[in-house]
């Protein structure tokens, strides 16, 4: 019997596609390992959902830093600008915080809850939900009409060659040197 990842990685589609739905599969490992091997630019669109995979994961600090890597770029601007003010790109920055903030203070009053039984925030988890969920359809949706959905055999193209920096602690996260991560 396959797998969920088995059946997603056999459809061959672009792996940024393939990412988004390991990560709507709740299967962060698998989209961890291919974000890994697009998380420079010109891979705007890896970069910003590499911080969707840390938001789900609940380092919020990661997101942020990751959504302050795309904030220019098209897919993020897209997403996020406020198309019914006209306003400019830095509302759309702006607005991406404004979200993560919300995130981190209801992950916050859940931690708080389970240590000293507090209750829970004035954070509407219903409004993050739905935020987070219509940020992944539009991401998809925008990556599906990028990418398209055809059968992608070779996908070395997409891989980015990474700064020496980066490709020692990728070697240590993919090899296990710093343990493997807990989700």
């Amino acid at each position: 019997m396959h797998t969920n990842a088995q059946k997603i990685s056999s459809l061959q589609l672009h792996p940024v596609i393939e990412s988004a739905l390991h990560i709507i599969n709740l299967d962060l490992p698998s989209a961890h390992f291919l974000l890994r091997h697009m998380q420079a630019k010109p891979a705007w669109e890896a970069m910003y959902l590499h911080g969707i995979l840390h938001r789900i994961e609940g380092d919020i600090d990661n997101a942020r830093a990751w959504y302050g890597d795309v904030q220019d770029s098209e897919v993020f601007q897209t997403l996020w600008r406020d198309n019914d003010t006209g306003s400019n790109q830095s509302n759309a920055i702006d607005r991406a915080k404004s979200f993560l903030d919300k995130v981190e203070l209801y992950k916050d009053s859940l931690l708080s809850k389970k240590q000293a039984a507090q209750p829970s925030s004035s954070v509407n988890v219903d409004t993050i939900t739905q935020t987070s969920l219509n940020e992944l359809r539009h991401f998809l949706s925008f990556c599906e009409s990028k990418f398209g959905t055809d059968p992608v055999t070779d996908a070395s193209s997409v891989w980015i060659s990474m700064g020496d920096k980066h490709k020692d602690q990728a070697a240590q996260m993919i090899t296990g040197g710093e343990g493997w991560r807990e989700f």
